[in-house]
C-alpha cells in the first residue's frame, strides 16, 4: 500500500471513528486535508461557519437545510464515500468501518445507514444522521 494511500485510509477511519462514536479530537480538524475539505465544503454548499461547527461536534440539528445537507455531501465526496453521481459507496463504507469495529458490526451499520433519498444532498445527510444516531449501540 502506498504511503498517500494509507494517509487516505487513515484520515477516513479517523473521520468515520467521529461520526460513529461521537468521539472529536480536537487534533483531527488541524489536519491540513481536512480542514481543506472543510473550507472547500463550506464554499461549495453555503453552509454557515456555526452549522458546519454543529455538524463537527455532532450536535443534533432541526430541520437541517439545503446547505447543511449538501456539506456533508460535500464532505462524504471527498471522501469517496459517495461517488460524483452522489451514490453511496456501500463496499468502501464497510471497508472503512472495519477498521474501527468488528466486521459484523460495520456491515449491520452499513446496511441500517443504507439510505436512499430524493438527492444526493438528502442521501448524504441521511446517513451521516443514521450513523449518528446508531453510535451508541454499536460502541461500547
Amino acid at each position: 500500500m502506498t504511503s498517500f494511500r494509507m494517509v487516505i485510509v487513515a484520515i477516513f477511519s479517523l473521520l468515520l471513528f467521529c461520526l460513529m462514536t461521537g468521539v472529536r479530537p480536537q487534533e483531527l480538524a488541524k489536519v491540513p486535508e481536512i480542514k481543506g475539505y472543510e473550507l472547500h465544503c463550506i464554499e461549495a454548499s453555503g453552509i454557515t461557519e456555526s452549522s458546519a461547527k454543529k455538524l463537527r461536534n455532532g450536535d443534533d440539528i432541526a430541520n437541517p437545510d439545503q446547505s447543511i445537507k449538501c456539506y456533508v455531501q460535500c464532505f462524504f465526496s471527498k471522501l469517496r464515500l459517495m461517488n460524483e453521481k452522489g451514490v453511496v459507496q456501500k463496499d468502501k463504507v464497510i471497508s472503512f468501518m472495519t477498521l474501527l469495529m468488528p466486521e459484523d458490526q460495520a456491515k449491520k451499520l452499513a446496511d441500517k445507514c443504507d439510505l436512499r433519498r430524493t438527492n444526493p444532498c438528502d442521501t448524504a445527510y441521511a446517513m451521516y444522521d443514521c450513523y449518528r444516531q446508531n453510535k451508541a449501540k454499536l460502541v461500547l
